[in-house]
């Protein structure tokens, strides 16, 4: 019988030391330009401290004009990779598997709302071909 406490090995090869997984949570802690925060950072961190086995970020923006709310995490300039190689380094010490949950916010990005269609609702305009593409890319270049 599996108990939560068994590690767990993931099809890409990483093994988690047991089965707790903290969930993404949307907690406004990083500074208005994207970058972590002092105070993201030590939350996190405490998270991995606590024993979950693989330790994810809340919704971070790919595009600065995709930002869905205040004080989110950015992974779209390379001023946010101080901070980020911090938390992931962080996390890692504590045994636990650093994930990020990569996110565009849309028909309810804060600046300029974008979505497949228009939205009026959310005041959203369509996105064009290009804008679309940018999107994709901008998942890609987060990923890596």
């Amino acid at each position: 019988m599996t108990s939560l406490f068994d590690p767990l090995s993931l099809p890409s090869g990483a093994m988690l030391k047991n089965r707790f997984v903290l969930a993404p949570l949307t907690n406004t802690q990083s500074r208005a330009d994207g970058v972590l925060s002092e105070e993201e950072l030590h939350w996190l961190t405490m998270r991995a401290q606590g024993g979950f086995a693989l330790t994810m970020t809340c919704a971070a923006s790919v595009q600065e004009s995709g930002q869905g709310f205040p004080g989110q995490l950015g992974f779209h300039d390379d001023a946010h990779l101080p901070g980020l190689t911090r938390l992931a380094g962080a996390i890692k010490r504590e045994s636990s598997l650093a994930i990020a949950q990569l996110h565009h916010g849309g028909v309810r990005s804060l600046k300029t709302p974008k979505g497949p269609s228009a939205d009026e609702k959310f005041k959203a305009e369509a996105m064009t071909l290009d804008e679309v593409v940018q999107a994709r890319d901008s998942f890609i270049s987060a990923a890596l």
